[in-house]
């Protein structure tokens, strides 16, 4: 057996979002990157029946939230800030079906 400890690093810190209505629980992972924070969401409630395609959910199979070249956050404080804004988003589209673009 191996002994060694092979030396690495976290890259990445998680955070527990709960809905303003305070019935859902989204967990989140914000992934430091050279230029922006990618934001991955490793739970959420179900679709509700909704279509899970990411131009819809703005969410990609991968579950990392897609954001426009360029408008991704840049910052954690700001990630976290469009993590809770993603997950009101996402209850009232499972809930309504409206899309936003």
């Amino acid at each position: 057996m191996n002994n060694n400890i092979i030396k690495g690093y976290f890259s990445g810190t998680t955070a527990t979002y709960l809905s303003k209505d305070r019935k859902y629980v989204f967990k989140f992972e914000f992934i430091p990157g050279s230029n922006h924070v990618d934001i991955k969401c490793t739970q959420h409630p179900s679709y509700n029946g909704q279509d899970p395609d990411p131009e819809k959910t703005h969410l990609y199979r991968t579950n990392f939230i897609c954001f426009i070249k360029g408008k991704e956050p840049t910052n954690m404080s700001r990630a976290k800030e469009l993590a809770a804004q993603w997950a009101e988003y996402f209850l009232d589209y499972r809930q309504t079906g409206k899309v936003q673009r």
